[in-house]
């Protein structure tokens, strides 16, 4: 979800094979029984999932929640889930291509909002949080995982389209209650643990972050 053009074609030529990866699978379903345990979610609740990929975080959550807009912007991760929806028979997911950092808001309002390790994609982070706050209808909720503060390590020095080593969860917690979100709260989702190139082990957590438009 960046203007970078290497990181776009990165994402294209791996959408095929996005869903094989454990590492992906196991964030996934760690983000959507995060978001699940923490928010009232309901059959009701209209939904955007924003840097959707090939809908990890989506189809686990399918039978909690009301349609569901999936958007992204890499047209190939996008094809990827609308075959697993169509396969099964998910009617409620909507993909669309979508870029909050260009494109207009959608006309649509939302129940939720969510986002699972897209952020540390983005230039202008703050500028994005406003934006997915004014498609929430009031009430409605934010919820976004993503990378505490690391060194690097996560993705390695070569992946493009990395704008931040992840975050502080305090300084995105005070932006959220900036941007008027209350309710505003952090856990830590997942932890993911791989071997440095020394083969020594190295941990990541992944946090979620709610918040709540009064």
């Amino acid at each position: 979800m960046t203007d970078s053009s290497a990181n776009l074609d990165r994402f294209n030529a791996l959408a095929a094979e996005w869903d094989d990866s454990p590492l992906r699978a196991g964030i996934a379903r760690a983000v959507a029984a995060a978001i699940a345990d923490a928010l009232p979610l309901h059959k009701d609740m209209q939904a955007l999932e924003y840097g959707c990929g090939t809908g990890l975080v989506s189809v686990l959550l399918a039978d909690q929640l009301g349609r569901i807009v999936a958007a992204d912007v890499a047209d190939q991760m996008l094809a990827v889930l609308e075959q697993k929806r169509l396969a099964a028979g998910l009617d409620h997911i909507e993909t669309r291509r979508l870029d909050l950092t260009l494109d207009p808001l959608p006309i649509e309002r939302f129940d939720l909002v969510f986002s699972s390790m897209t952020l540390h994609h983005i230039d202008d982070v703050p500028r994005l949080l406003g934006r997915l706050r004014d498609v929430l209808v009031p009430g409605g909720w934010l919820a976004l995982a993503d990378l505490d503060r690391e060194d690097g390590g996560f993705h390695g020095p070569d992946v493009p389209g990395i704008f931040h080593l992840g975050f502080e969860r305090a300084q995105l917690m005070n932006t959220l209650t900036g941007l008027g979100l209350t309710a505003v709260s952090a856990r830590t989702a997942h932890t993911v643990e791989q071997s440095s190139p020394a083969g020594e082990p190295r941990r990541f957590p992944i946090f979620l972050i709610c918040g709540q438009l009064p």
